[in-house]
């Protein structure tokens, strides 16, 4: 399996002469897991090049529908004019420092996060992400205290062991911490959200179709 790097122009790699999909995904939220159930499917047609391409959420449902990817994979309900399928269900989680006086309990209340002061990168992935998870614990309610960082998420992270703050992850993140990083699921009604695959084909040629028939066994548990 090959990945394209984010940003990069080209979303569709391969030899001339394979076969190749281009699949977009929002951010660390799909891209570790999804990587797994990629790798179940490149042993079943090994002769189909994948890429991988890491994109702000926004952007996704409408590369799929311009044709610039096969299949698009992110949090989100069903869409119009677009077939999808649910394959896993993810978690807003806060990671704090080991010594925080919050991890003493098993959840992390929105009103706990509020007296806290959460670390966010200002760089596009990381920040797009931040207000994906705020969003979903934070609908309607005013926003949390927040300092601004230039720095990617790896190292925001390496700041909140440092016990500078507390952020907000995907319960997807939590085999990628720092040591000195704990986590606990944040306990609001819209903490945990469906992740799925969209395409845009009732009937999908070959090798989409395959794809979708092994992401769809793996979501069944068939």
């Amino acid at each position: 399996m090959q990945r394209v790097p984010a940003g990069s122009g080209d979303i569709s790699v391969g030899d001339a002469d394979r076969p190749s999909l281009a699949i977009g995904c929002f951010a660390a939220i799909c891209r570790d897991r999804l990587a797994d159930e990629l790798l179940t499917f490149s042993r079943i047609c090994p002769q189909v090049d994948i890429g991988v391409h890491e994109m702000p959420r926004g952007g996704l449902l409408p590369a799929l529908r311009a044709g610039q990817l096969a299949l698009a994979v992110l949090p989100g309900k069903e869409e119009p004019g677009l077939c999808s399928i649910e394959l896993w269900r993810g978690r807003v989680m806060a990671a704090m420092p080991a010594h925080h006086p919050l991890t003493r309990g098993t959840f992390v209340s929105v009103a706990a996060l509020r007296e806290e002061t959460m670390l966010v990168s200002r760089q596009q992935i990381g920040s797009d992400m931040h207000r994906f998870l705020a969003g979903r614990i934070l609908p309607l309610g005013p926003a949390l205290s927040a300092t601004i960082l230039d720095l990617g998420p790896p190292r925001i992270l390496q700041r909140v062991a440092r016990g500078d703050g507390l952020a907000l992850v995907c319960e997807g993140h939590v085999g990628l911490l720092d040591t000195g990083v704990v986590v606990r699921p944040v306990e609001a009604p819209g903490a945990v959200f469906p992740v799925r695959a969209y395409w845009p084909d009732i009937d999908p040629p070959w090798p989409v179709s395959a794809l979708i028939g092994s992401l769809t066994a793996l979501a069944t548990g068939d």
